[in-house]
């Protein structure tokens, strides 16, 4: 599907349409992979994937500039509704200065509000030049001096949207990935957010996503995940397993990331993830209800470790724990 959102004027006098691409179509295919060759190979496989077809109930959107026919910058969102992520900004560079990319976002963003869009999250640099565009169209950064920022349509609902009631276990999708990126921005919460792939702190799982994801689709994949959703249709928890690195397979590493509402819903995710019968490690924040989760579960705390994790310039205990 291929639809003009706008005509405008570039800075140079040039005319340029922006359009919307949205999958699959084969139309633009050579265009939007041309513009963004550069990026990482998990990350082109999800673009030419989703320029194939569908891919679950992820909705995949190319918002393309386009001068003389030629495709010269685009934007993409990856959504579930109305929950997204904005990335894969670029303008080629014999198109830069022009403001290409300001006005492309203008379409994307009234596209996105035409269409009941509640959030999207991005990363980019801490008050770079795109952080100032970006916030130029509402996004704020998600903790004071970081790049990672996102943009409600009615911030008042984000509190409301995160108490609806847990509905239900899934096995992680690719409509998850927006959900699952917003849980791991969420500000409040556990400092350890997911050790097998380094994430701690609020940050994007934006571009991780996709390399975890053809991961967990790959032949004789080690992990095994499951998600918590509720009624209004945010990810709430998601536990992953996997075999730990350190121990080439002997072992395996559990992750739990929980938002602070839905710990009560906990023992429910991780009676639902098959658990291996070899041993499993885990880490969790000194001060994390995920302790008495692992506890209830079959866990021994091991070790413990104060001043440990360094986050937000501080240093946070975590302890170890092990199921034998």
């Amino acid at each position: 599907m291929v639809r003009q959102l706008a005509r405008t004027t570039l800075k140079t006098g040039e005319r340029m349409q922006c359009l919307l691409v949205k999958e699959p179509e084969e139309s633009w295919a050579e265009d939007v992979q041309r513009l963004l060759v550069h990026k990482r190979d998990h990350v082109q496989w999800h673009i030419a994937r989703s320029i194939a077809g569908p891919l679950d109930a992820l909705e995949t959107r190319f918002y393309l500039g386009v001068v003389g026919g030629e495709a010269v910058g685009n934007i993409m969102t990856v959504e579930h509704g109305g929950i997204g992520i904005l990335g894969h900004v670029f303008t080629h560079p014999d198109h830069r200065r022009k403001g290409i990319a300001s006005r492309i976002m203008a379409s994307q963003m009234q596209d996105f509000q035409e269409r009941d869009g509640r959030v999207l999250t991005l990363g980019t640099g801490f008050d770079s030049p795109p952080y100032w565009i970006y916030h130029s169209f509402g996004f704020r950064s998600i903790v004071a001096g970081s790049g990672a920022m996102w943009y409600w349509k009615q911030p008042e609902q984000a509190a409301e949207l995160w108490r609806a009631p847990p509905t239900g276990v899934a096995a992680p999708l690719w409509q998850h990935w927006p959900l699952v990126n917003l849980l791991c921005t969420q500000p409040a919460g556990d400092r350890l957010r997911h050790a097998a792939r380094r994430l701690w702190g609020p940050r994007n799982f934006e571009g991780d996503f996709t390399r975890y994801k053809r991961d967990l689709e790959a032949e004789n994949s080690s992990i095994v995940a499951r998600v918590l959703e509720n009624e209004a249709g945010l990810v709430v928890g998601w536990a992953s397993l996997e075999d730990d690195p350190l121990w080439g397979g002997a072992a395996a590493l559990l992750d739990v990331l929980m938002h602070p509402t839905a710990w009560h819903a906990a023992g429910d995710l991780l009676t639902a993830l098959p658990l291996p019968a070899k041993p499993i490690f885990a880490y969790a924040d000194q001060d994390s209800p995920k302790n008495e989760l692992l506890d209830a579960h079959g866990f021994t705390q091991v070790a413990s470790w104060p001043d440990w994790l360094p986050v937000d310039g501080e240093r946070h205990g975590v302890n170890c724990w092990l199921r034998r």
